[in-house]
């Protein structure tokens, strides 16, 4: 997770705050931009920590998973209540990687 230090945290806020305001009734032009957002987000994150996470593989595997949920192109048809459960879930998720992210940075300094 070397790499994933030097980025801001507000890289990782951005997708979060996107997936809470998603449980909003929106337009959906808006869901299309949070996919490919948060998809995007899931890709880079699961490249950086295939490298580095390498004892347990937990963090690339759970946002390989959130990058095919989230896909753009071929998009999961789910009710809005499964969305409303799965946004949240995301949000904990990224919020979660990132206090794991800056605990491990601070415990190597």
């Amino acid at each position: 997770m070397d790499g994933l230090r030097r980025i801001p945290w507000w890289v990782w806020a951005i997708p979060a705050v996107l997936l809470i305001i998603a449980t909003l009734p929106l337009p959906y032009g808006y869901y299309t931009i949070l996919r490919i957002v948060v998809c995007g987000f899931a890709v880079v994150v699961f490249f950086h920590t295939w490298e580095n996470d390498t004892p347990t593989r937990i963090w690339p595997l759970t946002f390989a998973g959130m990058a095919i949920l989230f896909n753009p192109l071929v998009p999961a048809h789910l009710d809005r209540a499964m969305w409303f459960y799965l946004d949240i879930g995301a949000a904990i998720v990224i919020v979660s990687h990132l206090m794991a992210v800056r605990i491990k940075s601070k415990r190597s300094v």
